[in-house]
């Protein structure tokens, strides 16, 4: 872009000038958007609960072999399977609520309460069959006693 001369920019009303896109693409020096685009392609995707089409934009995102994009299509495609093996019941969120963004931290906060509940429920569980498992073993003790007619060393 040229600095020092101040650009105007289109009142409402006012016509917008017809420029094409190449046209803009060379006034910018800006980095190319298009991995972005993919990636939030796939943030909204997992949003609404559409989970195929957001592994097929992290693929494209991937695409160029860049570590860095490497890196977080292979993070996306695993919280695509976090989230479509513990979320699946979840409805696709109304994309008015928010930015997809924070839409997704949301889901992924839920997904960690979810999966805390579970992990407290799962140690209740654990620790009723070790309470009864100790009675079981209590019980054998004091049958072995009965039968044998001594008691176990």
């Amino acid at each position: 872009m040229q600095t020092g001369v101040p650009k105007s920019f289109p009142q409402s009303g006012d016509a917008v000038p017809a420029q094409s896109v190449a046209e803009l693409t060379d006034l910018c020096d800006c980095l190319d958007l298009s991995r972005e685009n993919q990636f939030n392609v796939a943030l909204q995707a997992m949003v609404r609960g559409e989970y195929e089409a957001a592994r097929l934009a992290l693929a494209e995102h991937a695409a160029d072999g860049d570590a860095i994009a490497l890196s977080e299509a292979n993070a996306g495609q695993d919280l695509i399977g976090i989230l479509a093996r513990y979320m699946d019941d979840v409805l696709p969120v109304d994309s008015t609520e928010g930015t997809h963004r924070a839409i997704l931290i949301n889901l992924v906060l839920s997904l960690i309460d979810r999966l805390e509940t579970n992990v407290a429920t799962l140690g209740a569980e654990n620790a009723e069959l070790a309470a009864d498992l100790e009675k079981r073993e209590e019980a054998l003790k004091r049958l072995r006693e009965l039968t044998l007619g001594q008691p176990e060393a």
